[in-house]
């Protein structure tokens, strides 16, 4: 499957930007049947979250939507470096960027798996905030070999989530102001959604539990950052949202408080894009 999926990735870059993504779209259709736990599970979290929504018609339309944009997002990996000087990406909030970088403060992006999520950094490269963030290797190292090329040539900085290192690069890459560091809080690991919470108790791990850490251990700001695809085309809009208001104490009480508060930010926007949530597959509420 690696090879495979290498062969396909470097096809595709011979593509126009709207052949690759739109390839991406027309395989979407046999996704469904392919993936069909992830497929229920979806419809199952679509029906919970939007219940005035729940019939079958718009589940039908909304399950539609997601494996179009999921299958379009991986495929659009071959064009990412081609995305900004296209034209394809539109970008509201970056003067809470700038603002909080002429402070002197350091930066932590938070963002979540939305649209074409890896549109969020290369905004950021190229609207003069480069900077660095953490990956998760995947399964299949020719995936992670694909996406984390992919990144390169944009110009991302990346170090791998796993392991004590992430840290140290994370507190050295924002103690010495080398640009934001980019972390997605909505991260699976071991089929486990850690956020958004949607009801769920606030755990004091995964990835919001470490950038409220880190945003306390070195001053920085909490800047939550998502993409939304326009419409069912290689198109989108890149959001950076005002820092998040937090308590500046070392203490358990306060690192739930900032949970909550970084949660309280980016589950509206993810309900409100559920059919655009990659992870609105892998979600499972815990009854």
């Amino acid at each position: 499957m690696g090879v495979l999926n290498t062969t396909i990735h470097e096809s595709l870059k011979l593509l126009s930007i709207d052949g690759c993504s739109g390839f991406g779209a027309s395989i979407s259709r046999f996704s469904a049947w392919r993936y069909k736990a992830s497929d229920q599970r979806a419809r199952s979290n679509w029906r919970r979250l939007r219940p005035a929504e729940a019939d079958d018609a718009t589940v039908d339309a909304a399950m539609r939507c997601l494996w179009r944009s999921v299958s379009r997002t991986m495929c659009e990996f071959s064009v990412l470096d081609r995305l900004w000087d296209a034209d394809r990406i539109e970008v509201a909030g970056v003067e809470h960027m700038d603002a909080t970088r002429d402070a002197g403060k350091p930066i932590l992006v938070a963002c979540v798996h939305l649209g074409n999520w890896e549109t969020i950094p290369v905004v950021g490269i190229r609207m003069g905030h480069p900077g660095s963030g953490i990956y998760w290797p995947l399964e299949n190292r020719f995936d992670t070999r694909i996406a984390v090329k992919a990144r390169e040539r944009y110009g991302a900085i990346l170090f791998p989530g796993a392991g004590s290192g992430a840290m140290r690069a994370a507190i050295d890459a924002l103690t010495s102001r080398k640009g934001p560091f980019v972390v997605f809080v909505d991260e699976c690991i071991d089929d486990y959604v850690y956020a958004p919470a949607f009801g769920r108790s606030l755990r004091p791990d995964g990835n919001m539990a470490y950038v409220a850490r880190l945003a306390v251990m070195t001053g920085a700001e909490i800047i939550p950052a998502y993409c939304v695809r326009l419409g069912d085309r290689a198109r989108f809009k890149v959001t950076f949202l005002p820092p998040v208001a937090l308590v500046r104490e070392r203490s358990q009480a306060a690192l739930m408080t900032n949970i909550a508060a970084i949660n309280g930010v980016i589950e509206p926007i993810v309900r409100e894009h559920l059919d655009q949530w990659y992870y609105t597959l892998d979600f499972e509420f815990e009854d």
